[in-house]
């Protein structure tokens, strides 16, 4: 009976073990990732709901890995993406500081007058109120007082520094 069994296997062909590829990545998609690696050549793994991702070393998703990355790709015999390792920078937007008059404070935003006119700038739970440098509470910012918002364009507010109090 062994014998029999043993030809089978010959037939169905060599079974492939897990593969590492290496290389920067040219293209990346919910389903599918492309590496370019030294030798020029392109290798293609398919991404699964199982695929292990980290970039920088930390856990992320598929939609953080970007073309011009440089990867490892852990793919099973079938083409299968076990794990993608992923190093890559992304460029940094330097915070920016406004200063201006508080014309009002929400729970969701402050409002202010600037020289450019008024805006508001998004408030979350990591921003961080101070009176002249001092920790303070979210309350120490009133309408009328003059501040400096430090926040990244298009993102909530890092710090709210009270500068002068109203009338002062």
């Amino acid at each position: 009976m062994l014998a029999l069994a043993l030809p089978a296997a010959g037939l169905a062909g060599p079974l492939r073990g897990p593969t590492v590829d290496r290389g920067v990545v040219q293209s990346v998609t919910a389903s599918q990732i492309v590496l370019r690696a030294l030798d020029g050549t392109t290798v293609s793994a398919q991404i699964v709901p199982t695929t292990r991702v980290r970039l920088n070393g930390r856990p992320a998703s598929i939609a953080d890995v970007a073309p011009g990355d440089v990867a490892d790709v852990v793919a099973d015999g079938q083409g299968r993406a076990i794990a993608v390792r992923a190093i890559g920078t992304r460029p940094t937007v330097a915070p920016i500081t406004e200063r201006g008059l508080v014309v009002a404070v929400t729970p969701a935003a402050i409002t202010l007058s600037t020289d450019t006119g008024t805006h508001s700038v998004p408030l979350d739970q990591g921003t961080r109120f101070r009176v002249l440098g001092v920790p303070a509470r979210r309350r120490a910012a009133r309408p009328g007082m003059l501040v400096a918002v430090t926040h990244a364009p298009g993102g909530p507010a890092l710090v709210v520094n009270v500068l002068k109090r109203a009338g002062a």
